[in-house]
């Protein structure tokens, strides 16, 4: 076998490592979209730069059945949905998104812009003890002035009927601001509006507790809840829930 033959081969030996490589390596990101049923407790956390961070809002993730999660921070609302990994491993909850860096037996580390998060095991009993009563009364919402404040959309529901949602009608965030010279009792935010550029506001707050807009056409919502910090509006067939963060 001549030299350059000989340098052919290994050539093409190399190339069929490196397509081997390429295609493990798919299979490994695809596996990652079935999380198996656990829980986990943040144990570290690090700015983008690898510096470590002191925080007090502890992280806590559970993967249940079915692609459905329940996330919170602290002793903060639980909040409770599906979620979904892209092949590009972006961890969607849908009202937070992380970067799936590891996921081992004993090791979950998401990142995003804000930081690093190192997870482990937990083991606790925290869950169970901060469960919201689902037994919660609803108070009756008599004034807007118990809606003050910003809202913004973390869940929607929808009925299904079929219905296409309209991605700039949807709502992304409720401006309560009570009443005002100009008549508007606050503002509905689009799904593409920027956030300084609102496409609605509300011209009336009704005895049976509907919020009559206008704006990009009138459209009517009525408040279902508005108590310990959770606001939940309906419109036609979509239910939105929302919480004023910090």
């Amino acid at each position: 076998m001549t030299f350059g033959l000989m340098l052919i081969m290994r050539k093409i030996l190399t190339l069929l490592l490196l397509l081997i490589s390429v295609h493990s390596f798919g299979i490994d990101k695809h596996k990652l979209k079935d999380m198996p049923i656990s829980r986990w407790k943040e144990i570290t956390r690090m700015k983008p730069d690898s510096s470590l961070v002191a925080y007090t809002d502890t992280l806590f993730i559970a993967f249940r059945r079915r692609d459905s999660f329940q996330y919170h921070n602290g002793y903060s609302f639980i909040y409770n949905g599906l979620y979904s990994i892209s092949d590009d491993s972006i961890l969607d909850f849908g009202y937070s998104q992380y970067k799936l860096v590891e996921k081992t037996r004993d090791s979950l580390v998401i990142a995003n812009d804000k930081g690093i998060f190192y997870l482990g095991p937990d083991k606790s009993d925290t869950v169970k003890v901060i469960v919201l009563d689902t037994a919660e009364k609803i108070l009756p919402v008599a004034s807007i002035d118990q809606m003050i404040g910003h809202w913004t959309v973390y869940k929607r529901t929808t009925k299904d009927t079929g219905t296409t949602l309209d991605g700039d009608k949807v709502v992304r965030a409720v401006y309560i601001t009570g009443a005002s010279t100009d008549g508007k009792l606050g503002y509905i935010l689009g799904g593409k509006d920027p956030s300084s550029q609102p496409s609605w506001y509300i011209r009336s707050f009704g005895s049976d507790q509907t919020l009559d807009c206008e704006g990009k056409g009138a459209r009517t919502m009525t408040v279902k809840k508005c108590q310990k910090g959770e606001m939940i509006i309906v419109e036609g067939d979509v239910t939105y829930y929302l919480k004023q963060f910090q």
